[in-house]
């Protein structure tokens, strides 16, 4: 299993099969995007967006093929996530997470994030969990 930087198809391939809810397109502005990748096979994209010179804006996809591989691709994820914040200096991670959406709320807390607040009709008239995760 390889986290590598990643590409529009890879954004589609895992947007095909996703179990998240969110944006299936590439997003318009965002600093660093990689996949996870497993025998030639993406499973997951993800990304961060940095606001501030300290704080980034997390978002990840993941595919229906990830089932078998959760716990790779959380110590994957939690390592790039520490590497990210030691190479920019973050201070701050955000995550934004429909109320709704109980596998989500797992994953995001499986990272170290913890929730700080409710952003009222965050997406459309959804709302969502703002989750953070500081760093010393």
């Amino acid at each position: 299993m390889l986290i590598r930087n990643a590409t529009p198809t890879d954004i589609k391939a895992v947007a095909v099969m996703s179990i998240s809810r969110g944006n299936k397109e590439f997003p318009e502005s965002v600093d660093h995007v990689y996949a996870a990748e497993h025998d030639g096979a993406v499973l997951a994209v993800g990304g961060i967006k940095l606001m501030t010179p300290t704080v980034a804006w997390c978002w990840m996809d993941w595919s229906e093929g990830i089932r078998g591989h959760m716990i790779p691709i959380y110590r994957m994820v939690w390592d790039w996530l520490d590497t990210l914040v030691k190479l920019h200096g973050l201070k701050r991670l955000m995550a934004a997470v429909e109320c709704d959406f109980p596998e989500a709320i797992r994953t995001v807390e499986h990272l170290g994030f913890h929730q700080e607040s409710i952003m009222l009709n965050w997406n459309g008239d959804k709302s969502a969990y703002l989750y953070v995760r500081l760093e010393n």
